[in-house]
């Protein structure tokens, strides 16, 4: 399965396809694989609170083409990374494809790419709750963008990942989205955290 095939498949079935790897990337593929993230973003801007960040296709096709790298290639160790600042328009537009860092791991587990995948995750904190890594990379970028930082709440919330509620202002916005509903949709939550009332 090729490259656009690959994350066309991704994007609309949600599910990452494991291929033999038949042909390397042409330029052709990376053009067009433009126009798809940003197709891709535009849905998905809909189900993100307030004003999304800004498109940006380098950050949206270098992550796509890194997860199509981390499938195809046994032994890859390099984390994945953009050249420059990392931004809120870089975190929203690589996480198109690097939401799927959990599912990626748990294909990856015992074979060498774990250990890029994991490094990753830490460096991409928006992409990788619930997966039990420590992320101190980027997470203050997340805070400076309220539409990111509401979509980070609700991602912890949903994965339970109580070691991401340790940033003051993350656990402020965690504690405010869940409001009077703690109880149903995080049980548990007020007795781990009992210190920070």
């Amino acid at each position: 399965m090729n490259f656009s095939n690959f994350i066309r498949t991704l994007i609309h079935d949600g599910q990452l396809t494991v291929t033999a790897r038949n042909t390397p990337v042409t330029p052709e593929e990376l053009c067009d694989m433009t126009a798809v993230m940003q197709d891709y973003y535009n849905n998905d801007v809909a189900d993100l609170p307030g004003a999304a960040p800004a498109f940006d296709p380098v950050a949206a096709v270098t992550a796509a083409r890194y997860i199509y790298n981390i499938m195809h290639e046994k032994n890859l160790v390099e984390s994945f990374s953009v050249a420059g600042t990392v931004t809120p328009s870089a975190i929203y537009s690589a996480d198109l494809c690097l939401r799927f860092l959990p599912d990626l791991l748990s294909i990856h587990k015992n074979r060498p790419t774990a250990t890029a995948i994991l490094a990753t995750a830490a460096h991409w904190p928006f992409s990788s709750t619930g997966m039990n890594v420590r992320t101190d990379s980027n997470v203050e970028v997340i805070i400076s963008h309220s539409s990111l930082l509401q979509a980070y709440a609700d991602r912890i919330i949903a994965s339970k990942d109580a070691a991401r509620c340790n940033h003051p202002e993350v656990m402020a916005i965690v504690t405010t989205s869940l409001g009077n509903y703690a109880d149903l949709l995080w049980p548990g939550f007020r007795r781990t955290f009992e210190h920070h009332d």
